[in-house]
C-alpha cells in the first residue's frame, strides 16, 4: 500500500478519536450570552406582542391607518396606538362606525393631553360619562404585582357606570372597558406594558392577554401605528455573525487551506519530491530484456550487435 495512503489514514483515525475523547470528556457548561436587540426591536414597540400571538396561532397585521372601507375587518381585535391611532380627528359618527366593525376595539391616547389628543376624542368619551386627566410624574404607579401603565393618563368616571376599571396603586383609573353590543371599546394611555420592554413581566403580560389575547379568535390583531420596516443589508458576514456561526466557518477555512497546502504544494506533503530511487544493477536489467527478446522471439538482435563487436561483421 502506498506510504501517502498509509499516512492519511492515521491522520484520520487520530483526529477521529481526539474528537470522541472531546465530546465524550469535555464537560458541557451553559452559557448566558448577552445579544443586542435587532434594529426592528427598536423600531416596532409591539415585536415581542406579535412573535407571541403569532406562535400561539392568533394572526397579527400592521397597517399605518384605519381603512374604514375595509369589508374584511369585522370581528377583528384592533389596536389603535398612540403614535397613529388613526382615530384621531375623525367625527363621532367615524368612531362609533370604526367600533361597531371591529369586535375589540382599543384606542391608546397621546402623552401630551392638551396638544395631541383631539378634541372629537373628549367629547366622545364625555358622552359615556368619561373624563381624561392628567397625573404628575413624580412617584412610581406600580409595583411587581400590578401592571406598568403608563403615568401620564388618568380617566374618572360618573357614578353609574358599569365600565370595567383597572386601577394603578394610587387608586388612579388607567384603562376602562366598555361593553358594547357586540364588543368591547377600551381607552387607556400609552400602553407601556404592551411594548418590548415590559411584556416580559408576569403581570404586564397577563393584562395583555386579558385585553388582546382572550378576545381575538382566528380572525387576528390589527396594529395600527406609524411603522416603517428597517433596512437591514444582507450580508454573508453580517448573517455569520448574526447567528453565531463565525468561529465554526474560520476553523474551517483554516482546515482547508492547510489541507490544501498538504495535497498541492511540493516538498510539503503529498506531493513531496522523494529521493530517486537507485537503479537495479545492470545483471538484472540485461536479464530481464533478455527473457522478454526470448519470450518474444527477438534474440537474434543480440546475436547481431556481439557479432559487430567482435568485428565478424
Amino acid at each position: 500500500m502506498d506510504k501517502r495512503i498509509v499516512i492519511c489514514i492515521i491522520i484520520i483515525l487520530v483526529v477521529g478519536i481526539a474528537i470522541f475523547l472531546f465530546f465524550h470528556y469535555y464537560e458541557i457548561v451553559q452559557r448566558e450570552i448577552d445579544v443586542l436587540p435587532s434594529k426592528e426591536f427598536y423600531s416596532n414597540d409591539y415585536l415581542a406582542l406579535e412573535r407571541w400571538f403569532k406562535e400561539i396561532g392568533i394572526p397579527v397585521t400592521r397597517h399605518n391607518r384605519i381603512d374604514l372601507h375595509d369589508k374584511t375587518s369585522g370581528q377583528k381585535t384592533i389596536l389603535l396606538t398612540h403614535s397613529q391611532n388613526g382615530i384621531l380627528g375623525k367625527s363621532k359618527e367615524e368612531i362609533m362606525y370604526i367600533i361597531i366593525n371591529y369586535k375589540n376595539v382599543i384606542i391608546c391616547l397621546s402623552n401630551i393631553l392638551n396638544e395631541d389628543l383631539d378634541m372629537n376624542i373628549i367629547e366622545f368619551l364625555s358622552d359615556f360619562g368619561i373624563t381624561v386627566g392628567s397625573t404628575p410624574n413624580y412617584h412610581a404607579y406600580s409595583d411587581e404585582d400590578t401592571p406598568d401603565y403608563h403615568w401620564r393618563i388618568k380617566f374618572t368616571v360618573e357614578d353609574g357606570k358599569d365600565y370595567i376599571l383597572n386601577y394603578d396603586i394610587h387608586n388612579n383609573i388607567r384603562i376602562i372597558r366598555i361593553p358594547l353590543d357586540d364588543g368591547v371599546l377600551t381607552i387607556m394611555g400609552l400602553p407601556s406594558f404592551m411594548w418590548n420592554w415590559g411584556i416580559e413581566k408576569e403581570a404586564n403580560a397577563r393584562l395583555v392577554w386579558e385585553l388582546l389575547g382572550e378576545p381575538s379568535d382566528e380572525n387576528g390583531i390589527i396594529i395600527v401605528q406609524n411603522y416603517r420596516e428597517p433596512h437591514v443589508r444582507n450580508s454573508l458576514f453580517g448573517a455569520l455573525m448574526q447567528r453565531g456561526n463565525i468561529v465554526p466557518v474560520l476553523v474551517s477555512a483554516a482546515l482547508l487551506i492547510i489541507f490544501g497546502f498538504w495535497m498541492v504544494i511540493p516538498l510539503f506533503g503529498q506531493v513531496k519530491e522523494e529521493k530517486q530511487r537507485s537503479t537495479r544493477p545492470i545483471k538484472e536489467r540485461f536479464a530481464a530484456e533478455i527473457s522478454f527478446l526470448k519470450k518474444y522471439k527477438g534474440l537474434y538482435y543480440y546475436d547481431e550487435v556481439i557479432k559487430k563487436i567482435r568485428g565478424e561483421q
